[in-house]
């Protein structure tokens, strides 16, 4: 198959390119993300990362909202007005997102968060196991954990929650943050480990998560904290909703998922690798988490919520890909990885296509799925099926996606020290953050 451009022409990639610290030749105003009375609770934003910092003038997303299918019976949803996060104004801020999704949010209580994180993370890197489990580059799993805690954790992991999971309130939110440790460390293991460590290890995890373990006084503080996870999950369960124990059954499904593929080259179609990828990302875990984070007990496994969660998992795995595709290529150049596990790989492979325009095409199959996803909402609203628990739990479901992608923008993971935010004005490949002639320290600003 031959990509087309508007006119039928073969699509060459030839695209004019646009500087890194514009859009549509307007530098981004991170000062105008939120109102005076948000700044204290606003996470500092370091970094800005474009993942398509070229123009395709043939495609053009839709705003999509699931605010514009159900109205929440005190109107807050339309007012931006919660008692847990903040409304980010994306739009004032020049962002780079390239989505029809909006109502973008962030959590108030990232503070805590990141405490819970980088708490984790260092038990992670003292842990004796951890030490003597090792991978296939010769360095261990504690060493995983280091990485990471040699820059803010809100530059890494914590994030995700920060932005996917912004409803949930303190103590839940402390609790989401910590599983997103919790999956990030198996799965960058099971990235980069053998079959055999990979099952010895996941069987840690499981007999943890489980609880088959018995507790010992000899349990190290790493045991002993995923233990209190464990009981914090299901203690949320027992206030309200059922959103914990199935956090738990994921996380574990997700420590028995089969082991990595070698070449992406093996998958038929874009469709098939999108199935292998919704459950390699974790897609169910996600939406665990999204219930919990708002004391839900809808059914995430009922047929009608099937079709819409499917599409709405697609759209977590597109944009990861693309936002990741320039990091795990170097990686796995470099050897620092087995493989490439990428819809952009998939899309090279299969149509014999450059990077630039196969992430072009990667974006057109991100906007097919949100055009899915609003034929699913229209299908749900029209059928009269759903009731406020149910759309609470759509809406906290599209709220992970849109916080994904916006993750995806202001973390370090994916553009490295290329898209750190330099305060005197894009020198090094950073930018200004401007007021107009003024030049803004949101970091400052935010505390």
């Amino acid at each position: 198959m031959t990509l087309l451009s508007p006119v039928g022409q073969p699509f060459t990639g030839d695209h004019q390119p646009v500087e890194h610290h514009t859009k549509n030749g307007k530098a981004y105003d991170l000062c105008a993300i939120v109102g005076d009375e948000d700044t204290e609770m606003l996470c500092p934003i370091r970094y800005v990362f474009d993942s398509l910092p070229f123009q395709i003038n043939w495609l053009k997303s839709q705003p999509l909202s699931s605010s514009l299918f159900w109205e929440d019976k005190q109107g807050s949803c339309r007012r931006g007005e919660s008692l847990n996060s903040i409304l980010l104004n994306t739009c004032a801020a020049s962002l780079p997102l390239h989505t029809g999704l909006y109502t973008f949010r962030q959590n108030k209580y990232w503070r805590a968060s990141e405490q819970a994180t980088e708490e984790l993370l260092v038990l992670f890197a003292e842990d004796e196991r951890c030490r003597g489990i090792l991978l296939l580059n010769n360095k261990s799993m504690a060493s995983l954990a280091e990485e990471q805690l040699r820059s803010s954790v809100m530059d890494t992991y914590s994030r995700f929650s920060t932005y996917m999971f912004a409803e949930a309130e303190d103590k839940r939110a402390q609790l989401l943050a910590q599983c997103v440790v919790l999956i990030f460390m198996f799965d960058d293991l099971w990235e980069n480990a053998s079959k055999e460590i990979i099952e010895v290890t996941g069987k840690f995890f499981v007999d943890r998560l489980h609880n088959t373990m018995p507790c010992t006084a000899e349990d190290s503080p790493l045991e002993q904290r995923i233990d209190a996870i464990r009981g914090g999950l299901l203690g949320g369960d027992e206030e309200q909703g059922n959103g914990g124990a199935e956090i738990l059954e994921t996380l574990i499904n997700f420590c028995h998922r089969p082991e990595p593929v070698s070449v992406c080259n093996q998958f038929a179609s874009i469709r098939e690798y999108l199935d292998y990828r919704w459950t390699d990302v974790g897609n169910s875990f996600t939406f665990a988490c999204a219930k919990f984070s708002i004391r839900s007990h809808a059914d995430q496994h009922h047929p009608a919520l099937r079709p819409l969660l499917r599409h709405i998992g697609d759209h977590i795995s597109i944009v990861n890909d693309i936002a990741s595709y320039d990091k795990e290529k170097r990686n796995f150049e470099s050897g620092k990885a087995s493989s490439v596990i990428n819809l952009v790989d998939v899309i090279m492979q299969q149509e014999r296509l450059e990077a630039e325009p196969a992430k072009a095409m990667a974006y057109a199959w991100q906007l097919f799925t949100e055009e899915a996803i609003r034929r699913d909402l229209n299908r749900l609203k029209e059928s009269g099926m759903m009731g406020q628990e149910e759309w609470r739990f759509v809406d906290a479901c599209l709220g992970a996606a849109r916080g994904n992608l916006f993750t995806s923008v202001v973390i370090k993971r994916y553009g490295g020290e290329g898209a750190r935010i330099d305060r005197k004005g894009g020198e090094g490949g950073g930018l200004g953050m401007k007021m107009g002639s003024e030049v803004c320290d949101i970091s400052r600003r935010s505390r």
